[in-house]
């Protein structure tokens, strides 16, 4: 009853509005006090002093803040109350810093060209310690003091810069921020952020975007603008090193300063990650490297690929890895250097049908997870290859300089938008199923009708090229691909010329617009075993090809030349063919040196299977770019069978210059070849890069292998296979048996592959 009754009065008290009004401010106060409370053991200044100096800290126990006995440090808050200023003489580490904001306060935090690692969060408050958190105020140098100081930010997981209780309006902020929290450690950013440089270590920093406010707002990554530090701008870098991540939730502002100076510089490097969720994300930066990988994501409408606006800014084109993912299409840029991959890993799609992409990386690239239908293709490839992985589509130009790509037996087509061509002046591309080149133009020429076709079977690239004047249409090329070639073909060309062999692989054409125009038809046979060009002819698989035949031309490329029609071209196989017997040239050069000596410049060569030749004739250079002087001669020993040794003495050379040398073999019937060029070296350089076997072609006697580095007694694997790569023998390899093997074999063309000291060297053979 009593209970009953004290509840009933305590109740009626709080009827009145008066009294709940009351209650409402005494709660808010006490979460204030919750919310605002220093943690036990925190640390407060009472006046201004260096790091170390016991009688500047008082430490809160709970109830009161007692006299410090030891300095803090990384399990320690730190409060750096009004008008105080802390000063470091040493490297440091807290777990949160709290500094007063309030007005008036001036510098508060002197780095001295000296780290502070913080293991919680950087703050700003107003009022006595621990204060209400609230943004900096607009000070000189209010953290700082020297160019060298670093705040590191290390630890767990957790937010760096919270809302409501930091800002960028310090006017100068002299020291450069680190994150640094370790593999896989998250730290946010709620509030804008000023320094010198940012730098990403390790963990990831997420930039999160207030969205309590519309539009949201962006904690930007702002930096010191001092023009007596670093000029008129821009100013600052932002580094994301390898393992290390940023994702930022913002379009605009990423990097900003309200004065519209850019950064001097946003570097992704290698191995680092660039997240980007916000629809149309933009950093301003006079220079980017971005060399990490750039991941887009977040939202559901159409995103802008990373732009830049403000008059300084350059806007970003040159990226490494660019992936897509979640449900949204991305927009690419007009123009776009790509050095590493494409992935798409979610539902949206690339939007490419407006863009150049120009592949540039030296290593391997692939597209991942979509088809490629682009504006214009641009192939600059130093090292690698290219892999479409699906049909890839260039809706207008295909440039070709270096590099290759391989379709993997997926189709290629070029100008599917009817305003292109392919311009090209190297590289090639290989197992495509099928070409087709849309448009044909009407003048075809070497730069807009080469075809380079990389011959994976047998080596080499069978370039073709169509010259002429065409009636159009849409050209398609086929490549079938056959390993070898047939010895004696047994047919004759159209002009009776006895065509002794011709390579399996061929060439079909179809979907040409027909016409009797006259047509130029080249083939390359580089990469096979041709001596002579004029050797050369483009046959039919087994029968003479239309038209007639027109001479080899060009000793680097090796064209085999017809002309015929275009009519010409439907329903007939072409390939390379030749109507003597693969010609060798009479010296197989091995090894070459030059050095000094106190008689003058030895020059010394190796050679084998000298059938017919006559002399060599030594030249010598300054340079190797300049006029070659004849300093000498020596007739050959004229032994085919062996490998000779030969020696040069020059006498006339100036010992006090360096010489480049190299030798002209001439035969008896005047054909020659010239050696590599050699320095003169106190050391001497191997000649010989790969397998040499001679004589060959074969008839009879001992036959001969030179494996480079090859030492006697030691051992090696020999495998010999025929022309359609059936494999004849295998054994452990000796000169003798070698022969005999050889004796047994029936004339034609034979491969023979050597494995020794871990490296395999091959060669081809002629049994005649």
């Amino acid at each position: 009853m009593e209970t009953v009754t004290f509840f009933n009065s305590f109740w009626g008290f709080f009827t009145c509005r008066i009294y709940w009004i009351f209650l409402a401010v005494v709660g808010v106060c006490f979460i204030l006090q919750t919310a605002f409370s220093q943690e036990i053991n925190a640390y407060k200044t009472t006046g201004s002093g260096d790091f170390p100096d016991l009688s500047i800290w008082v430490v809160w126990d709970g109830a009161i803040w007692n006299p410090a006995t030891i300095k803090p440090n990384a399990t320690h808050d730190i409060y750096i109350d009004q008008t105080h200023t802390l000063r470091l003489i040493g490297n440091e580490s807290v777990k949160s810093v709290f500094i007063n904001a309030e007005t008036g306060a001036g510098q508060k935090l002197n780095l001295n060209g000296f780290d502070l690692e913080i293991y919680g969060s950087l703050n700003a408050f107003s009022g006595a310690a621990p204060g209400i958190s609230s943004g900096t105020w607009n000070s000189q140098n209010w953290i700082g003091n020297s160019i060298t100081s670093k705040l590191i930010f290390k630890g767990t997981s957790r937010i760096i810069i919270p809302l409501g209780a930091w800002s960028g309006f310090s006017t100068n902020s002299r020291y450069s921020v680190v994150f640094d929290p370790g593999s896989g450690q998250e730290l946010t950013i709620e509030e804008p952020f000023k320094s010198l440089s940012f730098t990403i270590k390790s963990g990831t920093v997420i930039q999160k975007l207030d969205t309590s406010v519309i539009p949201g707002n962006c904690p930007t990554f702002s930096f010191n603008n001092e023009t007596t530090v670093y000029g008129t701008g821009p100013f600052g870098e932002f580094v994301i090193e390898s393992g290390a991540t940023l994702i930022s939730d913002c379009n605009s502002e990423i990097l900003f300063r309200s004065s519209s100076i850019s950064a001097l510089n946003f570097d992704l490097q290698n191995g680092g990650t660039l997240i980007l969720e916000g629809n149309a994300p933009r950093i301003e930066a006079a220079n980017f490297q971005l060399n990490g990988k750039i991941i887009i994501r977040g939202g559901s409408v159409t995103k802008n690929f990373l732009t830049s606006s403000f008059a300084d800014a350059v806007l970003p084109q040159s990226i490494r890895d660019l992936e897509l993912q979640g449900p949204q299409n991305l927009n690419l840029p007009n123009q776009l250097f790509l050095l590493g991959n494409l992935e798409k890993s979610g539902t949206g799609n690339f939007i490419t049908n407006t863009t150049s992409l120009t592949l540039m990386g030296s290593n391997d690239q692939e597209i991942l997870g979509f088809p490629l239908n682009v504006r214009d293709l641009i192939l600059n490839k130093p090292g690698g290859i290219f892999y479409p992985n699906t049909d890839l589509n260039i809706q207008r130009n295909l440039t070709l300089t270096q590099g290759t790509i391989d379709l993997k037996g997926n189709d290629l087509f070029i100008n599917t938008g009817l305003t292109g061509s392919i311009n090209y002046s190297g590289g090639s591309w290989k197992n495509v199923g099928l070409l087709t080149y849309y448009g044909l133009p009407a003048t075809l020429n070497g730069t807009n009708s080469t075809f380079p076709f990389e011959d994976t079977r047998n080596g080499g690239i069978r370039k073709v090229q169509l010259l002429g004047n065409s009636n159009g249409g849409n050209l398609s090329i086929q490549f079938t691909e056959y390993k070898g070639a047939e010895y004696n073909s047994g047919f004759d060309d159209a002009d009776g010329t006895d065509i002794l062999y011709r390579l399996f692989s061929y060439f079909q054409f179809s979907g040409l617009s027909p016409s009797a125009n006259d047509l130029e038809m080249r083939i390359s046979a580089d990469k096979l075993i041709v001596d002579n060009v004029d050797d050369l002819r483009i046959v039919g698989t087994g029968y003479a090809a239309p038209g007639s035949h027109l001479p080899g031309s060009d000793p680097v490329e090796l064209w085999a030349r017809r002309s015929l029609t275009f009519a010409d071209l439907e329903d007939i196989n072409f390939t390379v063919g030749s109507y003597r017997t693969l010609s060798i040239l009479p010296v197989t050069w091995l090894e070459m040196s030059s050095k000094f000596t106190d008689k003058g410049t030895l020059v010394s060569w190796k050679v084998a299977q000298e059938k017919d030749n006559h002399l060599f004739e030594i030249y010598r250079s300054l340079t190797p770019m300049t006029e070659w002087e004849k300093v000498g001669l020596v007739n050959s020993d004229e032994r085919s069978e062996t490998i000779n040794e030969y020696e040069f003495l020059d006498t006339s050379a100036d010992r006090f210059k360096e010489y480049y040398y190299r030798i002209r073999q001439v035969d008896w019937d005047g054909r020659y070849s010239w050696s590599e060029v050699t320095k003169a070296s106190k050391s001497t350089d191997s000649f010989a890069k790969g397998l040499v076997i001679y004589p060959n072609p074969y008839v009879s006697g001992d036959l001969n292998l030179f494996i480079p580095n090859f030492e006697e007694g030691s051992k090696a694997m020999l495998t010999v296979f025929d022309g359609q790569g059936k494999l004849i023998y295998s054994f452990i390899y000796d000169e003798y048996s070698f022969t005999q093997v050889v004796q047994n074999l029936a004339p034609g063309l034979y491969i023979i592959h050597v494995v020794y000291d871990h490296r395999l060297f091959s060669g081809k053979l002629i049994r005649k």
